[in-house]
């Protein structure tokens, strides 16, 4: 469990457990510099948990960054990892990088 920043794990997701679970504080705009709480996964804990929402889990992290890199060719931007990610869980589904982010993020 710990509580870094949504861009520090985006940069690092490789070291989290894959089944580790991505919690924001809910009710909010998520960016770069949210605060995140990691929790191990537990299949009783729900959506929503004391204030925060689930996100992901560093599986889903992980495709959805490796998704884009693979279209793309090249490493992301933490902008653009940050879309992909955010893109992947309100839709279960991989980013257009057509509609990535340009001069800030958009959904």
């Amino acid at each position: 469990m710990g509580t870094p920043l949504l861009k520090e794990i985006l940069q690092n997701w490789q070291k989290y457990e894959p089944d580790e679970d991505i919690y924001v504080p809910s009710g909010i705009d998520v960016t770069l510099d949210t605060i995140v709480t990691i929790l191990p996964f537990d299949r009783h804990r729900p959506r929503m948990f004391e204030g925060l929402e689930y996100v992901l889990s560093f599986e889903q992290v992980g495709d959805a960054i490796v998704g884009l890199e693979a279209q793309l060719r090249r490493e992301t931007s933490a902008e653009e990892r940050l879309a992909a990610v955010l893109h992947y869980a309100r839709h279960d589904a991989f980013i257009d990088p057509q509609h990535l982010p340009v001069g800030g993020l958009r959904e």
